[in-house]
């Protein structure tokens, strides 16, 4: 990217309405002011998610008055900072804690934040990162691991908070352990494995391809089961000698939650995030209380837990899975790798390749 100055604009992926990977394009768009407790960032990357999909299509996502700049990952370096700011100044490399809570009501006053009624996050309810400079609140900057490129520590926020949260915080996961996570080539699921296995449980996972099923192996996982060959549920059972696998960590919705409650066993506990392949499905309930299962829900993450985590991934204890990096030109190409499931990890978006 060219150096600009405030007057010249900047480009941004806008989202203009919802629907098809046509309603997103790159155009200019005014540069931001940082206002009281805020800083202007020269973004580096921003890294896509599925939500980037689902606000762009509609159906219940989105809740900003468009157009909206999109992206919620983002990472880059402080430009500018606005008044009442004194814990940052222009230079520092930082990462962006995605989510904003009100911190006024009884969940967030409990220690609750991630079920805030007000809660929000940059990329749907407020401008996100996929733009050349961005306006972030003080309170959601994480300093960058020098050992992390932009491009990495871009990839890692919604992942690996909501990995952490829903595995830790939530789940619970105990040494000696067994954990499902159905899906392997996703975000999320790539960063699940690794905590999985960093807590010491032993991780299976279902994939649709070799190359991806290697890929999960090298990040930890002990047993990979290729969904479209074979039958995942009675691999997962045969795995564990008929016994059932103590967490599944399900981050596709209802395509596979029949499937994943029938492969937990006794006592098990299933950990849910994410619909995108349907919000509902017919459940026998009984094999809940048979089985005396738990469904618990997860939503996101704290700022103390990805900043927890973010220190991990800095010591190599965790690693960012970065599948391809792209131009800022190419963010519909980003969006079809997404939708098409041709990815394992992270896509992200090269926004200032001079940054990298």
């Amino acid at each position: 990217m060219s150096d600009r100055t405030v007057s010249q604009g900047m480009q941004a992926a806008v989202l203009t309405q919802q629907g098809g990977r046509e309603a997103i394009s790159v155009r200019e768009m005014p540069i931001p002011e940082p206002g009281l407790g805020e800083v202007r960032l020269r973004v580096a990357a921003c890294a896509l998610n599925w939500l980037d999909v689902a606000v762009r299509r509609g159906g219940g996502f989105g809740r900003a008055a468009l157009p909206l700049i999109m992206g919620s990952d983002f990472a880059g370096r402080v430009e500018t900072v606005g008044d009442g700011v004194t814990d940052w100044q222009a230079g520092d490399e930082v990462v962006v804690f995605p989510q904003l809570f009100c911190g006024r009501c009884e969940w967030c006053r409990n220690g609750y934040p991630t079920i805030c009624p007000e809660g929000r996050i940059h990329g749907e309810s407020v401008n996100g990162g996929l733009s050349e400079f961005a306006v972030v609140s003080e309170r959601n900057l994480v300093p960058k691991p020098a050992s992390l490129s932009f491009v990495e520590a871009a990839s890692l926020p919604i992942v690996l908070m909501t990995a952490w949260h829903m595995l830790i915080t939530v789940a619970n996961v105990r040494p000696g352990e067994s954990l499902l996570i159905p899906g392997a080539g996703g975000g999320v699921a790539s960063m699940g494995i690794q905590v999985g296995r960093m807590l010491g449980a032993t991780v299976f996972t279902t994939t649709s391809s070799a190359e991806k099923a290697e890929q999960a192996r090298e990040l930890g996982a002990t047993a990979v089961f290729n969904y479209r060959e074979q039958d995942w549920v009675a691999e997962t059972l045969a795995a564990t000698d008929g016994r059932g696998v103590d967490v599944v960590q399900d981050l596709v919705g209802g395509k596979t939650w029949a499937d994943s409650l029938r492969c937990l066993a006794r006592n098990g506990r299933m950990v849910v995030v994410g619909s995108h392949s349907g919000a509902s499905f017919e459940l026998d309930i009984r094999q809940i209380y048979h089985k005396q299962l738990r469904i618990l829900g997860a939503n996101g993450g704290t700022y103390d837990e990805f900043s927890r985590a973010l220190q991990l991934v800095g010591a190599g204890r965790l690693r960012a899975v970065v599948d391809t990096v792209l131009p800022l030109a190419q963010i519909r190409e980003g969006h079809r790798l997404l939708e098409e499931h041709a990815h394992f990890g992270k896509v992200v978006i090269a926004v200032d390749e001079s940054l990298l």
